[in-house]
């Protein structure tokens, strides 16, 4: 575990054993009001992979970072890109889950320069969020973090999974949750998402009530040249539900960046 300070805050993020520049970086970026432990069956795939190095970070606010977390998702681009400069990362890989898609789409407009490819899992060009959810978050967390796990995961998903999620709602919180959940609100870049020119794979799971699979079709006809991987069985946790079949998935379209 490593620790940098971004904008006066301790910033906690997971890396690989050994970093080599001349290598790409895979870098992952959980979403709303979650941490680190999201990619916990992604760790050890990339933590001493040949081929990659490997990057998990805690955003603000969360996890074993500082800070308040932000309002728009524009905020954790930002301070993201920071991340990024900070560190001299170049031939970035975004992996990026709901709101964390949307911060490596936005990073993916702003600097193709900087960028490999992205992936973008259970994640839209734009991330409604019903006023009621908000309502809730904000007025009673606890009824909130008792209903969301059956919302988050398939039917046939393990109950430890939405435990293990139910845990990290209340580990981060109802101010930083709703926050988040605030920037998914008024998160909209479906005018521009065509302009995303990185190579990039989409993966969708066709039991997300959340972002449905219909919100990975639209990236799909938009993003020119892009891959879509529509897994079947799984809500929106498509990397914890679907690990396995997720890792291959992702492996297999990473195999491509390797010099």
């Amino acid at each position: 575990m490593s620790e940098i300070s971004i904008q006066g805050n301790k910033l906690h993020y997971i890396e690989g054993d050994k970093f080599d520049k001349s290598r790409p970086t895979v870098l992952l970026i959980h979403g709303a009001g979650q941490s680190v432990s999201t990619w916990k069956f992604q760790l050890g795939l990339f933590r001493n992979h040949p081929n990659f190095n490997f990057i998990a970070i805690d955003l603000p606010g969360r996890g074993g970072s500082g800070g308040e977390g932000f309002r728009s998702v524009i905020e954790y681009k930002d301070f993201l890109n920071e991340f990024i400069d900070s560190l001299q990362l170049e031939n970035i890989i975004l992996i990026g889950h709901s709101m964390g898609g949307g911060v490596a789409m936005l990073l993916a407009l702003e600097h193709p320069e900087i960028l490999q490819a992205c992936i973008l899992a259970a994640t839209g060009a734009k991330l409604s969020v019903a006023e009621q959810t908000l309502e809730t978050v904000r007025n009673n967390y606890a009824v909130f973090c008792e209903v969301a796990p059956d919302r988050m995961f398939g039917e046939d998903s393990a109950q430890e999974l939405k435990q293990e999620f139910k845990k990290g709602l209340l580990d981060t919180g109802a101010e930083v949750c709703y926050w988040d959940l605030i920037a998914c609100n008024e998160f909209n870049i479906m005018d521009d998402v065509e302009k995303i020119i990185v190579p990039t794979l989409i993966i969708s799971g066709d039991k997300d009530i959340l972002t449905p699979s219909k919100y990975g079709e639209y990236l799909h006809q938009k993003i020119y040249g892009s891959q879509l991987y529509i897994v079947k069985g799984s809500g929106h946790f498509i990397m914890q539900e679907k690990a396995e079949e997720f890792n291959s998935v992702i492996i297999a379209f990473l195999n491509d960046f390797i010099k």
